[in-house]
């Protein structure tokens, strides 16, 4: 059940509702909000969502369309707060909401590779003798990849290594 209070002052038209939208409300909701904004004559429309305690896909429906025609949500309860963020989170779409998205996706990846190349670069710097190559992926986790062939350097490491072939053969 939801119960809908409209109280009218000079400057702001006030919708109250109470207990849940849902259902068959959604349809009354509509029907009152239709009379509410033909009779607004440019009063600010406050919607007090104080005493609802649940409101169903419909319902969120029917709050972003009264959102996108100028009405203004008051909320103190967690669950309709989180709703009305919900609402403002979907309603990104559109080109706005597109080119939001593609930005920071783009920034996190500059970020990302960012961060990725200094590891690696790190990675290589540190000039340890080992038979493995080291490779960093996009998560910056360092992989060890076996080489069946050592990586030496200098004179030392050389004949190492013609030493270890010889006791291969």
């Amino acid at each position: 059940m939801l119960k809908i209070t409209i109280t009218e002052t000079p400057t702001e038209t006030r919708c109250i509702l109470q207990g849940r939208l849902f259902g068959p409300w959604v349809s009354e909701l509509r029907a009152t909000w239709k009379k509410v904004s033909r009779t607004r004559n440019g009063r600010a429309c406050i919607v007090d969502l104080n005493d609802v305690t649940l409101i169903d896909r419909d319902g969120e429906k029917l709050l972003r369309a009264m959102s996108k025609e100028g009405a203004h949500f008051l909320a103190n309860n967690l669950y309709t707060k989180h709703v009305l963020e919900e609402l403002k989170m979907r309603g990104w779409c559109g080109l706005s909401g597109i080119v939001a998205s593609f930005l920071t996706a783009l920034l996190l990846s500059v970020i990302v590779s960012g961060l990725s190349a200094r590891t690696g670069s790190e990675v290589r710097g540190k000039g340890t003798k080992h038979d493995a190559r080291t490779r960093v992926n996009s998560s910056n986790v360092a992989h060890a990849t076996y080489s069946p062939t050592p990586q030496f350097r200098g004179e030392e490491d050389q004949d190492y290594a013609s030493r270890l072939y010889r006791q291969e053969r």
